[in-house]
């Protein structure tokens, strides 16, 4: 299987709230990039639109629009939807701090989206 993805992942252990419909939904990130992120938790249909917020110990709070791209029987793939530069800028400070404080996990734990 080819990995098509333009972003490199980062693998990180962080709680997670999701957004869907008023209702807030709790899930574990298990990896992140500037375009999306794997999360283990619940899985939700493909296309779902949600809200997305994560935080790490002494870095602020990361919030953004997702899609679910890709689901499985343990959690799913969102794609953040529409980022605009300054949010961009703020992913990437993000991803930069919380792998000083995250679990480092083995590289075997980056997923990758079930072949169609």
């Amino acid at each position: 299987m080819v990995d098509s993805r333009r972003t490199l992942r980062y693998p990180l252990d962080l709680p997670a709230r999701l957004g869907i419909a008023g209702t807030q939904l709790s899930a574990r990130i298990r990896n992140l990039s500037l375009g999306g992120v794997y999360l283990v938790g619940p899985t939700l249909p493909i296309g779902t639109r949600c809200r997305l917020r994560f935080k790490a110990p002494q870095v602020e709070a990361f919030e953004a629009w997702c899609i679910t791209r890709w689901t499985t029987a343990d959690g799913c793939g969102l794609q953040f939807d529409a980022l605009q530069p300054m949010d961009t800028h703020q992913l990437a400070r993000f991803i930069r701090s919380a792998q000083r404080y995250s679990a480092r996990l083995a590289t075997d734990a980056i997923l990758r989206p079930p072949a169609r």
